[in-house]
């Protein structure tokens, strides 16, 4: 889910929907160098997705949010398996994708401004608590998620410890190192600066059990990623 105004994502997800253009998207940020993502990548199948997604979609049940859906490759596996999905973005161009790709229900709409509505299942992928921006809005984070959660409902995202990008470094102590700020860039178009954050799984267990939630670990790969599940308690 992109965070800028000029909609990097959007583009390069219509371009390769309409044009098969591979022309990747460009991730600029101070704390390590350029990285691409293939535009390919957005529409990957199940059988193409990180066992941490594959997992997260096994556990999906009944009415289930898809937030920051891009491309709606999530939704689509979903909504095959039978399952009433809303799949939210705030690129405009993504959701018109979306539909295009079988999802006539995708809206183009902010999580924190979706209200009237609950959910049995909260997806947020490919590091979807980085929405929360950071430390300090997490509160403001869970507050919508309570909002949004059945009784009984669950919260599934992922999430990476960055710390083994700091291996032999002194550490801020002012400041957490999952805080990140990035930029992307898709052929001549770039988005200006936007906060982004990840969250090793203590961090998340800690500060989202004060906030009511309990917190278990479902599973965790050998790249420092995690898949974690809520629950209100």
């Amino acid at each position: 889910m992109d965070s800028n105004p000029k909609d990097i994502f959007g583009l390069a997800v219509e371009n390769h929907y309409k044009r098969r253009d591979l022309t990747p998207i460009i991730v600029h940020s101070e704390n390590f160098y350029d990285d691409k993502i293939p535009v390919e990548y957005l529409f990957r199948t199940y059988e193409e997705m990180p066992e941490i997604e594959q997992k997260a979609i096994q556990l999906s049940t009944g009415t289930t949010l898809d937030v920051g859906c891009c491309a709606g490759s999530h939704s689509l596996e979903l909504k095959k398996r039978g399952l009433d999905v809303l799949p939210i973005d705030i690129s405009k161009k993504c959701i018109e994708i979306c539909k295009e790709r079988g999802l006539p229900e995708a809206a183009h709409i902010d999580f924190f401004t979706l209200k009237d509505k609950t959910f049995d299942t909260i997806l947020l992928l490919m590091n979807g608590i980085g929405i929360a921006k950071t430390i300090k809005n997490l509160p403001v984070f869970f507050s919508q998620i309570k909002t949004l959660l059945k009784p009984d409902g669950q919260v599934l995202l992922d999430s990476s410890d960055l710390i083994f990008l700091h291996e032999n470094e002194i550490m801020d102590d002012n400041k957490y190192y999952g805080e990140i700020k990035y930029s992307t860039s898709y052929k001549k178009q770039t988005s200006r600066l936007f906060p982004w954050l990840y969250l090793d799984f203590e961090l998340l267990k800690e500060l989202s059990e004060k906030e009511g939630f309990n917190c278990e670990l479902i599973y965790s790969d050998d790249h420092y990623g995690f898949l974690a599940k809520l629950k209100l308690n």
